[in-house]
């Protein structure tokens, strides 16, 4: 080194560079580990895409508000998902059921073989009051429990049925 002359030590620039690489790590890893976080529930809708429960009848019983409904599931590839329910919306021309009924649960259940389906191509059929009168369409949510959260996962699409009613 020659004397006289000013400047950084070779261990000194390095110090700097690797606190300057350490700095870069960390700012670009939140936006990465934040993505990482959400992305455990878009991977929970990919199991939707498979999982397709829908309605294939809905008949009227002459009695206010009840239906009886045939819903059957149709699993397209491997779902991976065991037991799976769904949620049913009734539509008329001026109002919609607020409150979904669930085809697994007890409110409205008249009768029939309901609950949660626990196979692909199973098909169940239930009488339900639903408090909708003349209802003219079903939508048909899927859900499942997700094995690995065990928390349910309700699919963001549902199927729809649009049917007279006599």
């Amino acid at each position: 080194m020659e004397r006289g002359k000013k400047g950084l030590s070779s261990i000194v620039t390095t110090l700097i560079i690797i606190l300057l690489v350490l700095a870069a790590i960390g700012i670009i890893w939140g936006p990465i580990r934040n993505l990482l976080s959400n992305s455990s529930s878009s991977l929970s809708q990919t199991s939707c895409f498979s999982l397709n429960i829908q309605a294939t009848k809905v008949n009227y019983t002459g009695t206010a508000g009840q239906y009886v409904i045939t819903l059957q599931r149709q699993d397209t590839g491997n779902s991976g998902i065991g037991s799976a329910g769904a949620y049913l919306v009734f539509y008329n021309s001026s109002t919609n059921n607020a409150n979904p009924i669930d085809f697994e649960g007890s409110t409205g259940y008249v009768s029939g073989a309901h609950g949660m389906f626990t196979s692909p191509y199973q098909v169940q059929t239930a009488t339900f009051s639903t408090g909708i009168v003349n209802a003219t369409r079903l939508d048909v949510t899927a859900y499942y429990t997700d094995p690995n959260t065990g928390k349910v996962v309700s699919c963001s699409s549902p199927q729809t049925l649009s049917f007279g009613n006599a």
